[in-house]
C-alpha cells in the first residue's frame, strides 16, 4: 500500500545513528507515523523535508509493521519561527495539541488549514501572539467536537450583563448562575470565542480586541483546553515559563 498526500511534521524522533520517526498531519489521512531511513544524514534528500515543522508532499509505504516515507518534496519549513524561541516553543505546543485531537486515518485537511495558517501568521508577525494562541486553541477543539456554547447564558438564555466562562462545562454563564469555576468575560471576549468557533477557517483571524482583551481570549481558551482534554502540555508549560520570563 502506498500514496502520496501534503502534510506537516508535527513530532519528531531520532531512531538509530540516522533514522528518524515522524508523526505528519496530513490532509486527507489524519495522522500518519512514519520511518524515514537516513533521514539526519546531512547529505540526504529527506533532511529538511521530513524536520519538525516542515510542509511538504510526502510518499508514504506501508511495510510489514509501519509506514516508511519514500520520498518528501519540502513546500516550507518556516525557517522564521527559529529565531524566537518563544515564538517555537508556541509552535510545538499547537503541534502537540494536534498530536491529541487530530484523528488518525481520517480527513484532516481542516486542521492542517489552521495548522499552516497559525504558524505563518506567527513566523511574519502578522497578528498579536495571544489571538494567534487563543485561535489555535479553539479551532482545534472544535474542529474535534469541543464546540462551547457562546450563544447566551447556558441556564437562562441571557445574552446581557456580566458574562463568565466555564472551562469545564465549556459554557457561558451569567452572574445569577455563575459556578466556582466561571472566568469572567467582556462582551468582547464572548464576541471573539463565538467568531473563532463558527466562522470558516478562512475568517477565523478577522476580528480585533485590545490587548487586554487578548490577553484574556487566551487565559480562557488555555483554561478550555486543559479542561476539556483533562492533561497537561510540556510544551505549553515551558512557554509559559519563557513569556514569564519576558514579562520579569
Amino acid at each position: 500500500m502506498k500514496f502520496s498526500t501534503n502534510g506537516l511534521i508535527i513530532r519528531e524522533h531520532h531512531v538509530g545513528e540516522s533514522d528518524r520517526l515522524v508523526t505528519v498531519l496530513t490532509r486527507d489521512r489524519g495522522l500518519v507515523r512514519a520511518f524515514v531511513s537516513g533521514a539526519r544524514n546531512i547529505k540526504g534528500k529527506k533532511q529538511a523535508a521530513t524536520q519538525l515543522l516542515s510542509y511538504g508532499n510526502f510518499y508514504f509505504v506501508k511495510g510489514k509493521d509501519a509506514y516508511r516515507i519514500t520520498e518528501a518534496e519540502c513546500l516550507d519549513v518556516f525557517f522564521g519561527l527559529r529565531d524566537d524561541l518563544a515564538k517555537l516553543t508556541l509552535a510545538q505546543y499547537f503541534c502537540e495539541l494536534c498530536g491529541v485531537v487530530v484523528p488518525e486515518q481520517d480527513d484532516a485537511g481542516a486542521y492542517l488549514r489552521v495548522m499552516l495558517n497559525c504558524l505563518k501568521f506567527l513566523e511574519t508577525d502578522r497578528l498579536p501572539i495571544h489571538q494567534l494562541k487563543a485561535v489555535a486553541e479553539f479551532a482545534l477543539l472544535t474542529l474535534s467536537g469541543y464546540m462551547p456554547d457562546t450563544d447566551g447564558c447556558h441556564a437562562c438564555g441571557c445574552e446581557d450583563g456580566n458574562f463568565y466562562f466555564d472551562p469545564i462545562d465549556g459554557v457561558l454563564q451569567c452572574e445569577t448562575h455563575r459556578s466556582p469555576h466561571g472566568i469572567p468575560v467582556s462582551i468582547g471576549v464572548v464576541r471573539a470565542m463565538h467568531h473563532i468557533t463558527h466562522s470558516t477557517i478562512d475568517k477565523i483571524f478577522s476580528f480585533t480586541l485590545n490587548n487586554d482583551g487578548l490577553k484574556r481570549l487566551s487565559a480562557v481558551s488555555e483554561a478550555f483546553v486543559l479542561a476539556q482534554l483533562e492533561r497537561n502540555f510540556t510544551t505549553l508549560d515551558f512557554y509559559r515559563g519563557l513569556t514569564e520570563d519576558i514579562r520579569n
